[in-house]
């Protein structure tokens, strides 16, 4: 009681809402025992939250690593509360100018640690952040100073949940003010399905105000496909195999002559873990955004480690087996639809006579499909197939549309508006529903947005994604047939379904919202480079303000339009076009001679 008192005390400054909050917690939740070297320590369901041996020496290590990346005039913010070992030895060593926070999603922790040890009066230097994960979202949303997180993984693995969630509303509201132009390079696919999401992230971004330089591979498919008549398997892998690895080394000249804030790789990108490697060393943040499910394309293995961050379509044993790999930042991101291309289309009398039908399904043949469809078919409505890879299945084959020939994305839209019941069945490599429903496919967004009513298999992650009023799923083969049957009997009911998932796709689920929050993640994670770009911390209007300390600057930048983004580049490159002919002032100079040191230094090549 005596140190939990004087404590309190020194926390008078601070929130008094937060007192308030600790005096009415029962605290208990930690059990503080004695370390070793005789500092308390304490565990958490019979695990440390600090050394049992020497709590006070392993806080100052962590606190001098986390320290080498903090920035002057950021905000530091610490997950993870434990005894606040880390906390006290990170503040006695951060950046001049920056403030420390410290979230605290459980008072009853905090109670806990005030009551048991005496604690400096660094205590009330610190920023308590208390509430639910979204109010503390709100409070540290509207800092003005940048926030630069560190994560103390003993004790914020207490509140994972939270912080998690924390994470997720901090990032929607620092997409929603982003305003930063960014240059992003993204590298394409050679072919295959994450060829067309490639082309929806290109156009995301680009609507959303960034330059985009698309890197795409698919010119050399034709050269990459012709590699296939080799007899032998050993002889195709290894000449299609390096002509991949030109490709890397031609996107990696690409990226010399036009250096872009962050490449970002869509699956099946080629990229090599030595091109990877070699763009690390020369500072460019690198993201892929694995649209594939882990567990059958499982080449992710060798590259886990050369990406900087990696957003995938599945959660839980998909994001720990990529960290196992190696990968340091890993972010779970659904798939998406673009309301450009997916939408609902008028068709003439024609169309609907070729592309109606009573139930549809578009896809490739894969077996479990190749088993269920079957099942699927009945004498009491018209169904249609489209899709190609379905050779041999002589059940299906009269109802195959264009003789299995592959379609185009604008033909899908024409059916998927004209069918009545669109079947989603997912794709696996068993002989029926996948075992395994984790992820949601593009399909099941792309129909969506089309106002088209589905039935899809049910997914683990889709409750987050869909209501049941919004899409609805079958758990069971069986269950389909009765679901037609019903559902083709309830026209007004259908379109309900229909407008009320479109109305979700284009609230909560277009590439637009996906690029925002992609980019916020990286933007957190380095709030100093990517983040003070999103801010607009580069733009000419904020640099002028800056440069009240070195005013000669102020007519360099008075060059370029107020908002505009400005660079070092950008600068050198306006003096250099005027400097022919006259003498150049000592900044000048300066600016010339800083961008031929930044040249040098990202050469690539």
């Amino acid at each position: 009681m005596e140190y939990l008192n004087q404590n309190i005390e020194r926390l008078h400054h601070s929130s008094s809402a937060l007192i308030r909050a600790v005096k009415e917690s029962s605290g208990g939740v930690l059990a503080v025992v004695p370390s070793r070297e005789g500092s308390p320590s304490a565990m958490y369901q019979g695990q440390w939250v600090h050394s049992a041996y020497d709590p006070k020496k392993e806080a100052r290590s962590w606190a001098e690593q986390q320290v080498k990346e903090w920035k002057t005039g950021e905000w530091g913010v610490v997950l993870g509360v434990g005894l606040l070992y880390h906390v006290e030895a990170l503040a006695l060593v951060k950046p001049h100018d920056s403030r420390l926070a410290v979230v605290v999603p459980d008072v009853a922790v905090f109670k806990d640690v005030l009551g048991a040890r005496s604690l400096g009066a660094w205590l009330n230097t610190v920023q308590w952040i208390i509430g639910t994960p979204e109010e503390m979202a709100e409070q540290l949303a509207s800092q003005s100073a940048p926030l630069r997180f560190f994560t103390y993984g003993p004790a914020a693995r207490l509140h994972a949940e939270a912080h998690q969630r924390l994470e997720t509303n901090l990032r929607r509201l620092v997409a929603s003010k982003a305003g930063g132009q960014l240059h992003v390079a993204v590298v394409g696919p050679i072919y295959g399905g994450s060829l067309p999401i490639a082309r929806y992230v290109v156009s995301a971004l680009n609507e959303l105000g960034h330059r985009v330089s698309w890197l795409d591979h698919s010119a050399h498919h034709t050269s990459y496909e012709a590699f296939g008549s080799f007899r032998e398997d050993r002889h195709r892998l290894t000449v299609q195999g390096r002509f991949a690895d030109v490709l890397s080394l031609s996107t990696m000249a690409h990226l010399a002559e036009d250096p872009p804030d962050l490449v970002l790789a869509i699956a099946q990108a080629p990229l090599t873990l030595a091109v990877l490697q070699h763009l690390r060393k020369k500072k460019f943040p690198t993201a892929m955004w694995f649209v594939e499910n882990y567990r059958h394309l499982t080449y992710w293995q060798q590259l886990a480690g050369g990406y900087d961050y990696w957003f995938v379509i599945q959660q839980s044993e998909c994001i720990e087996a990529l960290k196992r790999a190696g990968a340091a930042h890993v972010h779970y991101l659904p798939m998406a639809a673009d309301p450009s291309v997916h939408h609902p289309v008028s068709l003439s009398p024609t169309e609907e006579q070729e592309y109606g039908a009573d139930v549809s399904f578009v896809g490739a043949g894969y077996a479990n499909r190749r088993t269920l469809l079957p099942q699927w078919l009945s004498p009491e409505w018209t169904f249609k197939l489209w899709g190609n890879e379905w050779d041999g299945v002589s059940d299906l084959s009269r109802v195959l549309q264009r003789n299995g020939a592959r379609i185009d994305t604008e033909t899908c839209m024409k059916v998927f508006n004209a069918t009545a019941v669109n079947l989603n069945p997912h794709s696996s490599s068993g002989m029926g529903l996948d075992p395994q429903p984790d992820f949601v496919n593009p399909r099941t967004f792309e129909l969506a947005a089309c106002g088209a009513f589905q039935l899809v298999d049910e997914r683990a992650l889709l409750p987050e994604l869909f209501t049941p009023e919004e899409v609805v799923r079958f758990r069971r083969a069986e269950e389909v047939p009765e679901l037609i049957r019903m559902w083709l009997k309830e026209s007004p009911a259908r379109r309900a379904f229909a407008e009320a998932s479109r109305r979700r796709v284009l609230r909560d689920h277009t590439y637009r919202h996906r690029l925002q929050e992609l980019l916020a993640v990286v933007g957190m994670r380095q709030p100093d480079r990517i983040g003070s770009i999103l801010r607009g911390d580069r733009s000419t209007t904020v640099l002028k303000e800056r440069a009240a300390m070195m005013p000669e600057l102020i007519p360099l930048l008075s060059k370029f339009p107020p908002g505009q983004r400005v660079e070092l580049k950008d600068l050198a490159a306006d003096i250099r076009t005027r400097a022919p002919g006259r003498q150049l002032a000592r900044e000048e100079l300066l600016v010339l001679m800083l961008d031929s040191y930044r040249a040098e230094q990202r050469d690539l090549v």
